[in-house]
C-alpha cells in the first residue's frame, strides 16, 4: 500500500516536471498570440503555404508581403506567422481580406532569437525560402521573382527552404 502511494506521488511529480518543461519551452520560443496561423480551410479565401525542409527545434517564421517596394522589410509585410518548428513539413494559412498580388518569405529561426542570421555577404545564415522558390543570388531577392496572384479561394503555394 505504501509503495502504491509512493508510486502515485512519483508519477504526479514527473508529470508536473514534464508540464512545466513544456510551458517553459513555449515561453522560451517567444511566440505571441497574434503571430498564430489562421485555421486552414480550403473553402475560404486563404493563402495556404506548405514549407518543406524544416528541422526540429526553434521557430518557423513566415511573412506575407504585398508591397513590391518594401519586400522583405517590416513596412512591406502584411502579416507574420510564427510556429514551433517540429516537423519536416509545415502548413500555415493566412486568411485573405482582399485578393491581390503577394509574396511569401519563410525562414527557420533555429536559435529562436526571432531574427534571421546572415552571413558576411548578407545571404541567410539559417534555412530560408521564398514563394516560387527562386534561385538565390547576392543581394536582396526581388518581389517579382516571388509574387503570385490570388483569386477565388486564394492560393496554395509551396516553399522549399534552402540550407545556408
Amino acid at each position: 500500500m505504501r509503495n502504491d502511494c509512493l508510486l502515485k506521488y512519483a508519477v504526479i511529480f514527473i508529470i508536473g516536471l514534464l508540464l512545466s518543461g513544456a510551458a517553459n519551452a513555449a515561453q522560451l520560443l517567444d511566440i505571441r498570440p497574434y503571430e498564430a496561423t489562421d485555421e486552414c480551410n480550403a473553402d475560404i479565401a486563404q493563402i495556404r503555404v506548405t514549407i518543406n525542409g524544416v528541422s526540429f527545434g526553434g521557430i518557423l517564421t513566415v511573412g506575407l508581403y504585398d508591397d513590391p517596394n518594401h519586400f522583405l522589410f517590416k513596412q512591406g509585410r502584411k502579416r507574420r506567422i510564427r510556429v514551433p518548428a517540429t516537423d519536416e513539413q509545415h502548413i500555415v494559412c493566412f486568411n485573405l481580406d482582399e485578393h491581390g498580388t503577394y509574396a511569401v518569405a519563410a525562414f527557420h529561426d533555429i536559435d529562436a532569437n526571432r531574427k534571421l542570421k546572415r552571413h558576411w555577404n548578407m545571404l541567410p545564415g539559417e534555412p530560408f525560402g521564398l514563394s516560387n522558390n527562386p534561385q538565390q543570388y547576392m543581394g536582396l531577392p526581388k518581389f517579382s521573382d516571388s509574387e503570385f496572384a490570388t483569386d477565388g479561394l486564394g492560393a496554395d503555394i509551396t516553399i522549399d527552404l534552402l540550407q545556408p
